[in-house]
């Protein structure tokens, strides 16, 4: 039914396409219907590049924008004229760091891109709500959705390597600042003198709960006092059905075609590099002619390890199949570098991708699907056109939404919409297109005391827990009046002694961890004298100094 619709209107959706599409040109762009822009191309030059208008107007919209969602919903002119400066600058800013960056050829290789996603994602990755619990960021949480392969990483992996590159050069930077005498001094004391101590641990999760009174009405006042901390920004559901992607068989051979007449012409004489600089499609080498320098066994994927390494110095082999696509390698050296065997190779990647033709074939399913859906409801939509559907859990604007990954225009419909709204046409993604309706609204809202009860419990029983072991500890430490009642003491009250091994400020220490306050106390007291209640993270010590090494003064002066 749909399609027949499709077929009848087809022109008129043509037309009504073309005539949108001149009037983005007209009002969004900023042109008038002559095609002259109504503000200038080029707002300044920076050391030969210039600054576009549409890119400065753009970031100007962007930064009003999150003034607005900040609260400032008016700006004054005084504001505005101080925000459009402040923009500028910054615009000035990063062609000056991206200009130094080129100039000292500072680059992100692939490593380092994964390192920063996997083991330090950047803040704005650590602050998104759904890598929360209980308001932290929740490492377990963060790599499961990492290994959902749902879940498009792509723009996050563009953004870590446009990112790269600056927190570099903030560091070859950081590098070359001067620092005092008194400060290489702190810092060979920090590394090199030690301390061995004695230590009471007054273990504050050791504390029975029949010990510690605890009122309703404590709760109550700490959740009141606390109402903030339990603020839950709007959270909206969408029930959407996916169109992957995947390249047809047809559009696999002509990738394996294109491979073998690449290859073919690489071995007919084409210069290698040259061919790698046009048709490759890594993004790391394309631009140095394929080439990957050296590498050892163990660095590549198998099947690409296999091939550079069974080749000849010279010789050209593919296509060689690997999950990143097809590959074309040029054995450029072989060399035998501490007992091991390294390979310098140049290579041409084809990707396996879809066709135009498949890309169009998708986005028209998943378009009538939508028409359906909007004319049936999804629901009925799905049955009709043997479509699964999806449902995501509640997530916040912050711009991922699970099962999904990241998409700027589907998240601003989802979140400007209404409940049950389907857009037209479905959302394009890098893995293929979504049609969705938005399924559930949650407002923001402070959580309910009943539904954070038990965490304030829990909290308030760590506090007073806490308390008692500070208490604990100091009526211990008003009983030791010479250095032998700490001793004394321990034995008579039944308290375990514990005894370090030599550390410095800069150590982890076995049975303690890292306790500022710990190493603080320990490295104040001299020999036998004993500390006052020491605050740590999980409870209270008292701290007795065996030893203290002095600062060798002849090492500190080869070692500054």
């Amino acid at each position: 039914m749909v399609m027949q619709k499709m077929r009848q209107f087809t022109k008129e959706f043509l037309i009504f396409v073309v005539v949108a599409f001149v009037g983005t040109i007209i009002f969004d762009w900023g042109m008038d219907i002559t095609g002259i822009r109504r503000r200038p191309d080029v707002m300044g030059e920076v050391n030969g590049e210039r600054i576009m208008a549409d890119k400065y107007y753009e970031a100007l919209r962007n930064q009003i924008e999150l003034r607005r969602q900040q609260g400032d919903d008016e700006l004054t002119d005084q504001e505005l004229s101080m925000l459009e400066d402040q923009v500028w600058e910054s615009l000035v800013q990063e062609i000056l760091l991206r200009q130094e960056i080129e100039k000292r050829g500072i680059t992100a290789s692939d490593s380092e891109v994964v390192a920063v996603i996997k083991y330090n994602p950047p803040d704005i990755l650590r602050s998104n709500e759904s890598f929360l619990t209980d308001g932290k960021f929740d490492y377990q949480k963060y790599l499961a959705a990492l290994r959902d392969p749902r879940n498009d990483w792509r723009p996050v992996e563009e953004y870590v390597r446009t990112i790269i590159p600056f927190q570099k050069l903030q560091d070859e930077i950081t590098a070359s600042v001067v620092v005092t005498p008194e400060e290489v001094r702190w810092e060979y004391i920090k590394r090199n003198q030690k301390a061995k101590v004695k230590y009471i641990f007054f273990d504050a999760d050791k504390i029975s709960d029949d010990r510690v009174v605890l009122e309703e009405q404590e709760i109550q006042k700490y959740y009141e006092e606390h109402k903030e901390e339990y603020r839950e920004p709007e959270k909206r559901v969408i029930r959407y059905a996916f169109f992957p992607l995947v390249p047809s068989a047809a559009d696999s051979q002509a990738i394996w075609n294109d491979a073998m007449d690449l290859l073919k012409r690489a071995r007919s004489g084409e210069d290698f590099a040259s061919l790698a600089e046009m048709y490759s499609e890594d993004p790391g080498s394309r631009d140095k002619g394929g080439d990957l320098g050296f590498f050892g066994r163990g660095t590549m994927v198998k099947p690409f390890e296999d091939a550079a390494f069974q080749a000849k110095a010279g010789e050209i082999v593919g296509p060689v199949q690997t999950s990143y696509g097809l590959h074309i390698i040029k054995v450029e050296e072989k060399k035998r570098e501490n007992g091991e065997w390294k390979v310098r190779a140049r290579h041409i990647l084809l990707k396996y991708q879809p066709s135009t033709q498949t890309v169009d074939e998708v986005r028209t399913r998943a378009t009538l699907f939508a028409m359906d859906a909007i004319e049936f409801g999804i629901e009925e939509a799905a049955k009709r056109d043997s479509v699964e559907l999806q449902e995501t859990p509640p997530f916040t604007r912050g711009g991922f939404i699970p099962g999904i990954g990241f998409s700027r225009d589907l998240t601003e419909f989802v979140f400007s919409g209404e409940k049950g709204d389907i857009r037209e046409q479905p959302f394009e993604t890098d893995r293929g297109f979504v049609v969705a309706m938005i399924a559930d609204i949650q407002k923001e809202h402070i959580k309910p005391l009943e539904d954070v009860q038990t965490m304030i419990r829990n909290i308030l029983l760590r506090i007073k827990k806490k308390e008692i072991a500070g208490q604990l500890c100091a009526e211990a430490r008003q009983k030791m009046t010479l250095p032998e009642d700490f001793e004394k003491v321990a034995a008579q009250d039944s308290l375990e002694i514990k005894e370090t091994t030599y550390f410095t400020r800069n150590d982890f220490i076995p049975g303690v961890g890292r306790e500022p306050s710990f190493v603080g106390a320990a490295f104040s007291l001299e020999p036998n004298q004993i500390s006052n209640p020491v605050e740590g993270t999980r409870g209270y010590f008292l701290i007795k100094l065996l030893d203290k090494t002095k600062i060798d003064e002849a090492d500190f002066e080869q070692q500054k």
